[in-house]
């Protein structure tokens, strides 16, 4: 499916940016956009067609209808939320801040971490 193989290549991509190039921001950033489309690519593969939203956490609560063991992953999209908008914008922190700068290698490793996961879990699906 698509939508899987983008996630899986996002998270590849979050990896990169994680290990070799310590790109922080840049790794929170991808491990949210393979969240987000590994949750696509399950409502997806459940008969879904009409998925305009792109909270990880709205993602997780539709896709809970089919599988209650998303449920575990509720706080992880309430974390990867913050990791859409705010860190792609340098007008969305407060000045001098830019968002390359202003996430940690704890955050994106959590980031990574918690992609893995679900795509993990879908590719199983």
């Amino acid at each position: 499916m698509r939508w899987l193989s983008q996630a899986e290549h996002d998270l590849e991509s979050a990896v990169n940016n994680l290990e070799k190039v310590k790109f922080y921001s840049d790794a929170c950033f991808m491990s949210e956009q393979a969240f987000q489309k590994a949750l696509k690519a399950y409502l997806l593969f459940r008969g879904e067609r009409y998925i305009l939203s792109h909270s990880v956490r709205e993602l997780v609560d539709w896709c809970t209808k089919f599988d209650g063991e998303f449920n575990n992953f509720i706080e992880y999209g309430m974390i990867l939320d913050k990791y859409y908008i705010p860190i792609r914008y340098p007008d969305t922190l407060a000045p001098p801040t830019v968002p390359f700068k202003s996430y940690t290698e704890k955050e994106a490793k959590e980031a990574v971490d918690y992609a893995k996961r679900i795509v993990g879990l879908v590719r199983e699906d």
